[in-house]
């Protein structure tokens, strides 16, 4: 009963989570049509950037129903195609509103992936000391809930940010870390990335023959993945590096299969263009430089590469005063100045709307927080509300159920009572040795079915006290078998009757099981087990339509000259167990029950009558 009990506490609690699911769950959760926009966003934010930030802004700011989830899933993606295309600060502020919205939800693995973002965006920025910041909090939480991926992430920004400062030995072990971990991941595209990474640490630290086998080992897996783009970011990186080893022969003939897959591919890339430029320039090719830089020239005009194209206007500047044509530096000298001014414009405008932005990303801020402030006491009040309704609903609940709790407990504690009432240890013991004599005076057969008989005797006290109720043919099955038990350990000095008036089926009648063990019990060794001879057990049921009546009787030497003797008490006699098990019945059973002595003629005890009835 006690696990029912117990049962009930779970499912108040259970209700109560419910409730509280009900009342703050829509704070973290994404609906079906978000969720399915945001994958769409997910596969469109790099060919369509400003389509898909336009769908961004226009969710966020044209849903007032969204949960803090939704909010910060979506301040994410915008943060990530602004960064994707360049826009680093507005990207920057978006992240950080997201990622206060993570902090608050507790999403530790979305927090990860802002800080990664927000690292990488600071350090574009030029805030060395805030992308350092974001980097370790993005590795420390990818330790924590232990996403090998996140943390690969985190140590490849550590060595971008440690390259960027020349610190060219944190930045290899960075990246070697990097490796270690995405060594067992199938993420092909971001191995090859990592490679790359460690032969350009390589290159810089002049250890040419490493830098050509970390390029070697991303070439091989470009190979293997078909992937024509990465393979030709690849060889051209191979043909620098031969470049600075000064292996002139090989540096050409990589740059060159740079620019026929490109061909190939119907790609437009400029690198390996600039690459044979600098290639011609240190072997004092002029013209031929001068062709390949203004190839690349010609693609980073058409592709608006603006901090390119005034790098190799730079190379084109010397090659033309290298060849006396003046007029042509001075032309390309024009350009470039014009380009350094448009770009150093631009990057005064980016820092001023990156004040702006954060400063509206501040009053939004405050906003948001008042806002969620009202919302904080309205759920805490609603919670309150419920959570008494719940209460009273579990107290009542309780109320109602303690009476039979505790009934159902006085049973339990009855059946453990009654069990050791019916398995007495002396009868076990004096049984088992009467069994011993039969079978130390050659009887094995005879020995055989009392063993039979006691063992089934057993195993029916253990089956039926487990029950409520039990067929009467078999209650008086095992009543039988324990008076035929009883017989041979007093090797048959009574004789015993079972005798039933008005019952057509016992089978088909329920009764309380081993009702009468305890009273045969009695009758045997307190009145029949004086008698050497002539002892008479009799068991009588009747039935009278809703009701059977039993009389247990003995005509032994009585139970009032051994009570006097012995100091047999009511609890010995299981007179109480009895009493109880009828009254958690609730049905009156209890006031039938009757302990009569008989006498004879001369007034002297002549045994014991039990009577008791029960209603079916």
């Amino acid at each position: 009963m006690m696990i029912r009990h117990k049962s009930l506490w779970q499912l108040g609690f259970c209700i109560l989570f419910l409730v509280f699911f009900t009342a703050c769950g829509y704070q973290d959760t994404v609906r079906p049509s978000i969720e399915k926009r945001l994958a769409v966003l997910d596969s469109t934010r790099l060919t369509q950037p400003e389509e898909s930030l336009f769908e961004l802004d226009s969710l966020l700011q044209n849903n007032q129903d969204l949960s803090d989830l939704e909010r910060a899933l979506l301040l994410f993606n915008k943060g990530e195609a602004l960064y994707l295309n360049d826009k680093y600060p507005e990207a920057f502020n978006t992240h950080l509103e997201g990622y206060t919205l993570f902090v608050e939800l507790k999403d530790k693995y979305n927090q990860g992936r802002s800080l990664i973002t927000l690292s990488g965006a600071a350090l574009h920025m030029g805030d060395i000391e805030t992308s350092q910041k974001y980097a370790l909090q993005a590795l420390e939480l990818a330790q924590l809930i232990g996403d090998k991926r996140m943390e690969g992430k985190a140590y490849n920004q550590l060595f971008k940010l440690h390259f960027g400062l020349k610190d060219y030995d944190k930045a290899l072990a960075y990246v070697q870390l990097t490796d270690s971990l995405y060594s067992q991941e199938a993420d092909t595209t971001s191995i090859i990335s990592i490679k790359s990474n460690k032969a350009s640490v390589y290159l810089k630290l002049k250890e040419y023959n490493k830098a050509l086998a970390s390029y070697s080992e991303a070439m091989t897996l470009s190979q293997t993945k078909r992937d024509p783009k990465t393979l030709v970011s690849v060889l051209n990186n191979i043909g620098y590096t031969y470049m600075e080893a000064k292996e002139y022969e090989s540096a050409e003939k990589f740059l060159r299969g740079a620019i026929t897959l490109n061909k190939n591919i119907k790609a437009i890339n400029a690198a390996p263009y600039k690459g044979l430029g600098n290639l011609f320039l240190l072997k004092a090719e002029k013209d031929s430089a001068k062709v390949n830089f203004n190839k690349a020239l010609s693609i980073y005009k058409a592709t608006k590469n603006t901090k390119e194209e005034i790098d190799v206007r730079d190379k084109l500047i010397a090659l033309s005063i290298m060849s006396g044509d003046y007029t042509k530096a001075l032309n390309h000298q024009i350009v470039r100045d014009s380009l350094r001014k448009d770009l150093n414009k631009l990057e005064k405008d980016r820092l001023l709307n990156f004040a702006n932005v954060n400063y509206e990303v501040k009053r939004k801020e405050t906003e948001i927080k008042h806002q969620k402030e009202i919302n904080r006491r309205n759920t805490w009040l609603l919670i309150s509300t419920v959570t008494l309704f719940i209460l009273l609903l579990i107290i009542t609940a309780f109320y109602s159920y303690n009476t039979r709790l505790r009934a159902a407990n006085r049973a339990s504690k009855l059946e453990q009572r009654l069990l050791r009432v019916q398995m007495n240890p002396h009868f076990i013991f004096n049984t088992l040795a009467a069994i011993q004599n039969i079978t130390l005076e050659g009887n094995p057969i005879k020995s055989s079915n009392y063993i039979a008989k006691f063992s089934k005797l057993i195993r029916q006290n253990f089956d039926y006290v487990r029950k409520e109720s039990i067929p009467l043919d078999k209650e008086i099955e095992m009543i039988s078998n324990y008076i035929e038990t009883q017989q041979l350990r007093f090797n048959k000095a009574f004789t015993y009757s079972v005798a039933m008036e008005g019952i057509d089926d016992p089978s088909g009648i329920q009764v309380p099981p081993m009702l009468l063990q305890p009273f045969v019990e009695n009758a045997i060794e307190y009145g029949l087990k004086e008698k050497k001879e002539g002892g008479e057990l009799r068991l009588k049921i009747e039935r009278n339509r809703n009701e059977l009546s039993f009389v247990i009787s003995d005509n032994g030497v009585g139970r009032s000259a051994k009570a006097k003797d012995e100091k047999i008490t009511e609890e010995l006699h299981a007179t109480s167990i009895f009493k109880e098990r009828l009254k958690m019945r609730k049905k009156g059973e209890e006031k039938t029950f009757v302990i009569k002595d008989l006498y004879d003629k001369d007034n002297k005890p002549a045994g014991t009558k039990v009577f008791f009835k029960l209603k079916i």
